[in-house]
């Protein structure tokens, strides 16, 4: 008998989402006289990648043999500490989202990707900061010409 563990749970929720999604995308408008590619091209990828790293978590949880805890209750304010940095990712899409249509794209990307990049990898030391910094002033700009110039999509 197989048991359905959290990871089963999520990546068979993820497939089935991703799947609903990927027929629904059939319902996007297509190419315009503008566009070299229609606009369903850009979700259908991350839905692909989404369903190969859903599969990979599946194949994954039947191979895991790692001794399984039974969690204990939590207070609020534990769980707070324990997923602080999840929450604050949180907070840093929130202010990126709201700060987007005011300063553009470049400038709110940049300031996401640094201070993302500093939450999740730290900054206590100088080639933290170094690739950091690397990473956001390279991927930003990247993304921008890509999006801009290759789809000939405009960003604000």
């Amino acid at each position: 008998m197989t048991i359905v563990t959290k990871d089963r749970a999520l990546a068979l929720a993820m497939l089935l989402l991703a799947a609903i999604l990927l027929v629904e995308s059939g319902n996007i408008p297509g190419k315009t006289a503008w566009q070299p590619y229609g606009s369903a091209l850009y979700p259908r990828i991350l839905l692909g990648v989404i369903g190969v790293l859903s599969t990979i978590i599946l194949i994954r949880s039947f191979f895991s043999r790692a001794a399984r805890s039974t969690s204990t209750r939590r207070s609020f304010r534990a769980y707070l500490v324990h997923n602080q940095k999840v929450l604050l990712l949180f907070v840093l899409f929130a202010c990126y989202a709201a700060l987007l249509p005011v300063v553009g794209y470049l400038v709110a990307t940049l300031g996401f990707l640094v201070l993302s990049l500093a939450l999740l990898l730290g900054v206590d030391s100088r080639r933290k900061v170094i690739v950091n910094l690397a990473t956001s002033f390279t991927l930003a700009p990247l993304i921008y010409v890509i999006f801009r110039y290759g789809l000939r999509i405009w960003l604000p």
